[in-house]
């Protein structure tokens, strides 16, 4: 697919784009985005190299994914993201920290038409969380709404259609009077089902932290991706709080526990404990 001129992020002209000169990828055609709503990234050529309708989907799992988290955290900064679509790496390890394997987010790509229709209404409450609130069809809504579409006119259309099959399916209310739409209650009721599933959805690393341990931790780290969860480290996780409770509280929302003594560890025997 060859990229024109509109922003992949928000579809406007007005957005910069220039060839990455940055230390990982200098040399290639990669392309380092700074939308004006706020995305800021370098994306690869091999995420746009495919069927057009692929890759507009690969954009939307970029969008989603840095709606949640616009920037990498390292030693206490923020670094942009270097998108990158490679299958064969899915389940290891970039070979450096800013690096992320689109082919790893196509994963959660909804697979099915409830699944989209579900996904759907969870993307939309996190846009428009205040109960009540109104919104009218955006073709900015294209990543919200997985619209796998390109020209134009037809995300317009296609936007609209899905949020009409949401009203059908009762996930929202619509008000022709005003052309507005409003997530409904079951809608709300299906998005607290969902909340509760994704913190169901990891698994709780529990060991010694060091340099030793490193490689112990990386495959563990690997296996539970590769089964399709979330690993949780308590010393990769950014917070204000006491570690302890903090750790409960992350052991309580886990799916599993995966607990390694081949270092002895008194705060891996305490959460194995718990």
């Amino acid at each position: 697919m060859e990229l024109d001129n509109r922003c992949p992020f928000c579809g406007g002209i007005n957005c910069e784009r220039v060839l990455s000169s940055g230390h990982i990828w200098s040399g290639t055609d990669a392309l380092y985005f700074n939308c004006k709503e706020g995305f800021q990234c370098t994306i690869h050529p091999s995420v746009w190299y495919g069927d057009e309708k692929e890759v507009v989907k690969r954009f939307h799992q970029i969008y989603l994914f840095m709606k949640d988290k616009p920037y990498i955290k390292i030693n206490g900064m923020n670094y942009k993201y270097f998108f990158y679509y490679e299958e064969k790496s899915i389940g290891q390890q970039p070979d450096h920290p800013q690096k992320k394997n689109v082919a790893e987010l196509m994963k959660n790509y909804p697979k099915t038409f409830m699944d989209k229709m579900e996904k759907i209404i969870y993307n939309l409450a996190k846009k428009y969380p205040i109960f009540g609130e109104e919104f009218i069809p955006e073709i900015c809504m294209q990543h919200l709404l997985y619209v796998d579409n390109y020209e134009e006119e037809v995300i317009e259309t296609e936007v609209e259609g899905v949020l009409d099959a949401l009203v059908e399916l009762g996930y929202l209310n619509h008000k022709s009077s005003n052309y507005g739409y409003r997530i409904s209650a079951k809608g709300w009721n299906k998005i607290s089902e969902m909340e509760h599933n994704e913190t169901n959805n990891q698994g709780f690393i529990a060991m010694a932290f060091k340099e030793e341990t490193k490689r112990i931790s990386d495959s563990f780290k690997n296996a539970i991706k590769r089964c399709g969860y979330i690993p949780r480290r308590i010393d990769e996780k950014e917070h204000n709080k006491q570690i302890v409770p903090e750790i409960l509280f992350e052991i309580s929302k886990s799916k599993f526990v995966v607990v390694d003594i081949t270092y002895p560890n008194y705060g891996a025997y305490y959460e194995a404990g718990y």
